[in-house]
């Protein structure tokens, strides 16, 4: 056998000679101090916020709860109106900003319609009357303007005569339509409300 018989076995075991073998250990665990010790998020976010600190941060969540809860039932109160109420801030609000979209072009970002809409038009095309109180619309029930604005103008006119006015049933929602009829009462003037009242009733 050779001399190094033994040392080469050895080193193919992975030690020299006169080594003695060393103790197997597990895997290396350190110690992390207690405040940096993994945990919940929430624990997380408890130890560095403070008393006061999770406090706010309750307050917080329960006030975007209950705000995100009042615009849910306002948006389905709003597109479940079957009339127009000037009164009702979040159906005018909705109104206000469809105005801007659907009927500002023609009408006026100030309801004041467009120039020369007294002026007499036997065939029809009348410019945009004014929706401000300054024009008719005033003079007809809600109804009727409701009807006007689902159905555009043509139906409500002479059969020779072209009526500009747009139909919006497919384009808006019922509660849509009303919604913006609350927005355009709501810049009547308490004059012209007057008037209104004043008004014989239909027959």
């Amino acid at each position: 056998m050779s001399p190094f018989g033994r040392r080469g076995e050895t080193r193919r075991r992975g030690r020299l000679p006169g080594d003695r073998r060393a103790p197997r250990r597990g895997p290396l665990v350190i110690e992390q101090p207690e405040e940096n010790r993994p945990g919940t998020l929430s624990e997380g976010l408890g130890r560095r916020l403070g008393a006061k600190g999770r406090f706010l941060a309750a307050a917080l969540v329960i006030g975007i709860v209950i705000t995100a809860g009042v615009i849910y039932f306002e948006r389905r109160d709003v597109a479940a109106a079957r009339d127009a109420d000037p009164g009702n801030l979040a159906q005018v609000g909705h109104g206000a900003s469809l105005y801007r979209q659907h009927c500002a072009q023609c009408h006026g970002a100030d309801l004041a319609g467009q120039p020369g809409w007294q002026g007499t038009f036997a065939k029809g095309n009348r410019p945009a009357t004014p929706l401000d109180g300054s024009g008719p619309a005033w003079r007809r029930s809600d109804d009727d303007l409701f009807d006007i604005v689902k159905y555009g103008g043509q139906p409500f006119s002479p059969p020779h005569y072209r009526n500009r006015m747009p139909a919006y049933e497919h384009l808006l929602a019922d509660g849509d339509m009303w919604a913006i009829l609350a927005y355009v009462q709501s810049r009547w003037s308490a004059d012209t409300w007057q008037r209104r009242r004043d008004l014989p009733p239909a027959s």
